[in-house]
């Protein structure tokens, strides 16, 4: 009878763990050098910002879509096969992004064009590359008690937050160094590389726990999200990622403005800003959670309190500085709000249901992107620079709202699992 994909040695655990991380962290880099490299390169096109949206908005509706159904799937078909197919196809479509910016650049395509052509190419990620984060979620989800859960999904979610602080610095040295293009081409090379690594040493035997088929239908599997063991997570994940995407998509914008830069400075300015941002998310996830080791409601209140700090710090700044403060507080605090409705959402429901919870959850980031665009850069473009920090503001208080009163946040969650199963680690 062959070993269940569950039964692996500390060690093993660890090395799979470690892994995925460093997948994981490649992605992050690849994502968040976009919001850094975007800004500069739609001045250079000549485009107007809300047209940078148009990259975004079909990706998000794409990976809000597709994230549930991946999540299912994994539960039928594995953790391993899901996360490599997704690493494979993010290569595939940063090669092609890279494709369309080079012919922006060059003049061998309008405009518009290569902004339809890039639009298209995050859209293939959004479709096929979102099967790499449910599947990696659910995967450490399977190797995980319930009283270590919540501190180990934090550590998978820092990698992107490293990836992150990692990606706009990169791009910003790279950028200026071999240029934007190059730079493209590069990351996808390298998560490439991650999928072939992944398809060779990740342990994974048999599909996790759950054997039933999965419909393939998103709506079916969206139905999930309005389970009440796991529906005040989702609203609180949804208004906690669509503060931090506005967030993500205006900085760049707002500090060149702000401050009356060029692109150039610019570019090597947001970069900072993005990289403190990401190391304050890094420092919540893989520093205060473990030394805190408070319950998911806790954190939801923490970043929920952080991330309106945050937005308001913004709005009134009058410096870099305080451009930086503002914005590392707000990245602070999605830091712990995200750990916490994600680790809840996971201890709420049974193991053959882990896949679920994550593509819902992992769906919010979705959703975050698909509005970002209005709420962020169409707002910034027709209302005014703080317009989206305006209207983060209450989308924080929404979610302190749900973290402070809502009964299923409120109470203890009573995990599936009982804190003496190990999941079967030896």
């Amino acid at each position: 009878m062959p070993l269940n994909a569950n039964q692996q040695t500390r060690a093993d655990r660890r090395g799979a763990f470690r892994l995925l991380f460093i997948c994981l962290v490649a992605v992050g880099v690849g994502n968040s050098m976009l919001f850094a490299i975007l800004p500069p390169l739609a001045r250079d096109i000549g485009i107007a910002e809300i047209y940078v949206g148009a990259i975004y908005t079909l990706s998000a509706l794409m990976y809000l879509t597709m994230s549930p159904v991946w999540g299912g799937l994994s539960d039928q078909y594995g953790r391993r096969p899901l996360v490599i197919f997704g690493l494979a196809t993010y290569a595939a479509s940063t090669l092609i992004l890279a494709a369309g910016a080079w012919a922006g650049q060059s003049g061998f395509l309008p405009p518009l064009i290569a902004v339809l052509a890039m639009a298209l190419a995050r859209a293939l990620f959004g479709a096929f590359g979102s099967a790499t984060g449910p599947a990696a979620q659910a995967y450490v989800a399977d190797r995980t008690a319930p009283s270590e859960r919540t501190e180990a999904l934090a550590s998978m979610t820092a990698a992107f937050a490293l990836g992150g602080m990692i990606g706009p610095a990169l791009a910003a040295a790279f950028s200026e160094r071999i240029g934007m293009v190059p730079f493209m081409v590069l990351i996808a090379l390298l998560v490439g590389a991650c999928a072939v690594i992944v398809r060779l040493t990740l342990p994974e035997n048999t599909p996790p726990r759950e054997r039933g088929h999965r419909p393939l239908n998103p709506l079916a599997q969206f139905a999930f999200a309005a389970d009440g063991r796991v529906r005040a997570f989702v609203l609180y994940g949804c208004a906690s990622w669509l503060v931090q995407a506005a967030s993500l998509q205006a900085i760049g914008f707002f500090i060149i403005d702000r401050l009356e830069l060029d692109t150039t400075a610019g570019l090597q300015l947001a970069g900072v800003a993005l990289t403190a941002g990401a190391a304050a998310l890094i420092f919540a996830q893989l520093v205060a959670i473990p030394a805190l080791k408070v319950s998911p409601r806790m954190l939801m209140l923490i970043g929920a309190g952080l991330t309106l700090a945050g937005q308001i710090e913004l709005i009134f700044s009058g410096g870099y500085a305080s451009i930086v403060l503002g914005f590392l507080l707000n990245s602070l605090g999605f830091g712990f709000a995200r750990s916490g409705f994600t680790g809840g959402a996971s201890l709420a429901v049974s193991p053959g249901e882990q896949g679920r919870a994550a593509g819902v959850t992992a769906a919010t980031a979705g959703l975050g992107f698909l509005v970002a665009p209005l709420s962020g850069l169409w707002l910034y473009q027709a209302v005014g620079p703080t317009a989206p920090f305006m209207l983060n503001i209450v989308l924080s208080v929404v979610a302190l709202g749900v973290a402070f009163f809502h009964p299923r946040v409120r109470v203890a969650v009573q995990p599936f699992e009982q804190d003496g199963d190990d999941g079967g680690m030896v």
